[in-house]
């Protein structure tokens, strides 16, 4: 196409030379194109135009302004390259894999077309060649996300997030930017022996934040906290001589630990079994409430539903069961 830009002659823009901005079919006479003169014929003085070298002049000096006041600016996938993507700022721009996102990206080519928010990570002025990073601004948005929810964390609150994590001894949920655990003590009132039998990931829970360190960023979170406690939403079977189904838990030589409702514990003390039957975790057995503290959540029971128990032969269970004295519960979340 011809161009007039002023001088004694037009000057001839090859279509090569547009950007991939640009359709030349939707172009027009009138239209005012931004160019600059990349040669000059030596013969005729002909002046050969580049809308496309204008466009990535012009585009340069924007990412070296957005490099040095660390400005976020906008591109769109245009091709798969080996060790990444790459984008188009008017200009080309090398995105590489590792600084897409913040975890793996897998199929880079489902990217071609999406624009990603980037930030310039490294400059090559010699060769106007500019690598740019989406990685570095979610990073920086996460931080700001966690400060924020930092600044408004309490103890006692009850927060919703979603189950991110599950490990041996607990489960990870998101709340906003911030990762909480919830122990494996705080995930039900029953006994569990893995998270995944109370969630799963992916799961939106309502959790009760019971202590955090703002300095560490770390929080400890309570699911059962949200949960109906046992001993109301039972409270009809509570009582002093009512014999129940019960599943064992635990078996020493001087008790058992027995699950009376889902969430409740009972220790059977020595002499309220026979100590020559062979009990195992799991099984079902008969059992008579002896005595119930409310205050201290203290059950014993029987299964020779012997009621004649002297005080000075119940013991008291053991703090490894998650019990202190008169079988008070203890708080087994920590940071």
């Amino acid at each position: 196409m011809l161009v007039d830009i002023g001088g004694k002659s037009e000057g001839i823009l090859p279509f090569r030379e547009l950007s991939l901005a640009i359709e030349p079919k939707e172009l027009k006479v009138g239209d005012t194109l931004e160019v600059m003169i990349h040669r000059i014929d030596d013969q005729d003085g002909q002046l050969y135009l580049s809308e496309r070298r204008a466009r990535a002049l012009k585009t340069w000096e924007k990412v070296i302004e957005a490099h040095d006041n660390d400005e976020v600016i906008e591109a769109t996938v245009t091709q798969v390259v080996k060790g990444g993507v790459l984008v188009d700022l008017g200009m080309r721009g090398f995105v590489p894999a590792s600084q897409i996102r913040r975890q793996p990206v897998g199929n880079l080519d489902e990217l071609v077309g999406k624009k990603l928010r980037l930030k310039v990570i490294d400059l090559d002025h010699k060769r106007h060649r500019v690598v740019l990073s989406q990685r570095q601004v979610l990073e920086e948005e996460l931080n700001a996300k966690k400060q924020e929810l930092l600044g408004t964390l309490q103890v006692g609150q009850i927060r919703e997030g979603v189950v991110v994590r599950l490990a041996e001894f607990g489960a990870f949920v998101d709340l906003g930017g911030i990762d909480g655990l919830i122990h494996n003590s705080e995930l039900s009132y029953a006994r569990i022996k893995h998270p995944s039998e109370v969630v799963k990931i992916g799961d939106t829970v309502s959790v009760e934040v019971m202590k955090f360190d703002p300095e560490a960023k770390k929080v400890s979170l309570s699911l059962k906290h949200a949960l109906p406690d046992p001993w109301v939403e039972h409270a009809d079977k509570l009582w002093e001589g009512n014999k129940l189904v019960a599943q064992v838990v635990k078996v020493t030589p001087n008790y058992l630990l027995v699950e009376i409702v889902p969430g409740v514990l009972a220790m059977v003390p020595k002499g309220e079994f026979d100590a020559s039957v062979q009990y195992s975790p799991g099984q079902e057995v008969d059992v008579t409430l002896l005595t119930i503290n409310n205050g201290t959540r203290r059950i014993t029971g029987s299964i020779q539903h012997v009621a004649d128990i002297a005080p000075d032969e119940l013991v008291d269970f053991p703090a490894e069961d998650g019990f202190g004295p008169l079988g008070a519960e203890l708080s087994t979340t920590s940071i």
